[in-house]
């Protein structure tokens, strides 16, 4: 009976043990997915498809988008005008014109009436158009919505540039 005993605690251990490490394996990984988020050049577009919409009234959804964007870490308060269709962010942060190229054409890209971003950042702030980001990747923006092809024509040629032209 003893040894039984000794057995079973000994399975009851091993399952724990196995269980802990299977977690915290679990856990490292979404941190890393959490740090691949944040920058350019690993963001997975796929992650933010959950927030297309064609309205940008909806101040959650718009917020969700921006927390899961690059840069999220340092997202500020944000201000929406639904009337003239502008969203602000702010950030406390310095800009980089890269994150700025790749988070307003996500948000052009996702949010159908979307017509003005504006990007505060610490340093500086940028105003970027609808009308601009359709002269950069073409004025069917809704073909971007594919991840394979937006990290084709939006993530890739920003880290082979570092998108000073783009903004000027």
């Amino acid at each position: 009976m003893q040894k039984s005993i000794w057995f079973i605690i000994g399975i009851v251990l091993t399952l724990l043990i196995g269980v802990i490490f299977v977690l915290n394996g679990n856990q490292k990984q979404a941190e890393k997915d959490e740090m691949e988020q944040l920058s350019v050049s690993t963001h997975d577009f796929q992650k933010v498809l959950a927030y297309e919409n064609d309205f940008m009234g909806n101040a959650s959804n718009m917020n969700n988008l921006f927390n899961n964007l690059p840069l999220s870490n340092y997202k500020g308060a944000v201000e929406l005008d639904s009337e003239s269709f502008i969203f602000t962010v702010n950030y406390d942060t310095v800009g980089d014109d890269q994150t700025v190229i790749y988070n307003a054409t996500a948000a052009f890209v996702l949010i159908k009436n979307l017509e003005v971003m504006e990007m505060r950042f610490t340093n500086r702030s940028y105003v970027i158009t609808r009308e601009n980001v359709e002269k950069w990747f073409g004025s069917n923006l809704e073909k971007l919505t594919d991840p394979a092809r937006f990290k084709e024509k939006v993530q890739k040629p920003l880290m082979n540039d570092d998108g000073k032209g783009w903004l000027n």
